[in-house]
């Protein structure tokens, strides 16, 4: 079953980037295992990311690589809040 994760980065538009970069990925590439990935900025300027993985175990797996990249840009400490959904329908125009 697929699912949904809700990450409230608590990173900077810049901060962000410099993650997506340590971890190999270009703009408008999702990371392996996700179908959908969207990095939206919220009224306090930071990064909250939407994702749709195949599975949960898959995007943990990636999360780990994450928290890695995150220490290496300087943003470390306690992981980011996630919330996991099971995923009821996708739609796109």
């Amino acid at each position: 079953m697929a699912i949904c994760r809700i990450i409230e980065t608590g990173a900077t538009p810049d901060e962000y980037e410099k993650v997506r970069g340590r971890l190999g990925l270009s703009q408008g590439q999702t990371p392996p295992g996700a179908s959908l990935h969207i990095a939206a900025r919220g009224d306090d300027g930071k990064i909250r990311v939407i994702e749709v993985w195949d599975s949960r175990a898959e995007s943990e797996d990636f999360g780990a690589k994450v928290r890695a990249a995150r220490e290496e840009v300087g943003l470390g400490g306690s992981a980011p809040p996630i919330t996991y959904l099971d995923v009821h329908n996708i739609a796109q125009s």
